[in-house]
């Protein structure tokens, strides 16, 4: 059994910007976990009552982004979860830290261990934001049956964040997953975050060839980075059959892009 240690050093990293944009989506534990009291506990320490399941397809799957989101002051809790009928692609976009992140796309049988963050209404407000709503992603309500809670039965409406531009295509007519996120019977390629962002940087600017530096131009150019978006939006798929019903919100806040 991992220490205390073990388990901070295994899923709290110390990274550089460099290594938080290459290693996303971060490591995330095969159980339950809560925040509580200030502390990562394994477990489910809170009543999930009252409180909106959200499927997390990303970074929001890893300990490490939910600290930085919430961190440990807020009570949350995670449960080990699959999705049924789509896959984890790479989103035709850059986030604010130089990752091209996570995304759903449709696919007929293939099976994908992720989980289910529980947030109350006030940390619902929250997430929102930081997924800028309505301008990087939409919320959405799952299909049901495409979402099933590994370790209890549940039968409520599960929601999620799927990207509005879409997924990227990487110069072909279908997207490539995350090879980082299990899953079976998969049909499409599956390739790093690493991967991922050096194809980018080669279309969106050839004469580039330091992959660190780009990735710090974007982080520290908001402007230079909305650009790439732009053109990001240019080669990118949509689903013709979703999985999932896009539900119109208002965020109370400023959006976090």
């Amino acid at each position: 059994m991992d220490t205390k240690k073990q388990i901070d050093k295994k899923l709290f990293p110390d990274l550089s910007f460099f290594d938080r944009a290459i290693k996303y989506p971060y490591p995330s534990p095969n159980y339950s976990f809560s925040f509580s009291k200030g502390q990562f506990l394994k477990g489910i320490h809170h009543s999930l009552d009252d409180r909106v399941p959200i499927l997390s397809v990303g970074s929001n799957r890893a300990p490490l982004q939910l600290h930085r989101k919430f961190t440990f002051k807020q009570d949350i809790c995670v449960t080990p979860a699959f999705l049924f009928d789509s896959d984890i692609s790479y989103a035709a976009s850059l986030s604010s830290y130089g990752s091209m992140p996570a995304t759903q796309w449709p696919s007929v049988g293939t099976k994908v261990e992720l989980n289910v963050l529980w947030l109350t209404k006030e940390q619902l407000d929250l997430m929102h934001l930081t997924e800028a709503v309505g301008i990087a992603y939409n919320f959405v309500k799952m299909k049901p049956g495409t979402v099933k809670i590994r370790d209890f039965e549940f039968n409520g409406d599960i929601y999620g964040y799927v990207s509005i531009s879409g997924v990227y295509s990487f110069g072909l007519k279908k997207p490539k997953r995350l090879k980082q996120i299990t899953a079976l019977n998969t049909k499409l390629e599956g390739i790093s975050e690493e991967t991922a962002l050096i194809t980018v940087m080669n279309v969106l600017e050839p004469k580039q060839d330091n992959l660190s530096l780009w990735i710090w131009n974007i982080i520290n150019n908001k402007e230079y980075r909305l650009k790439l978006h732009e053109k990001l939006k240019l080669k990118a798929l949509k689903p013709k059959k979703p999985n999932w019903e896009i539900i119109s919100i208002k965020t109370n806040g400023k959006l976090i892009i």
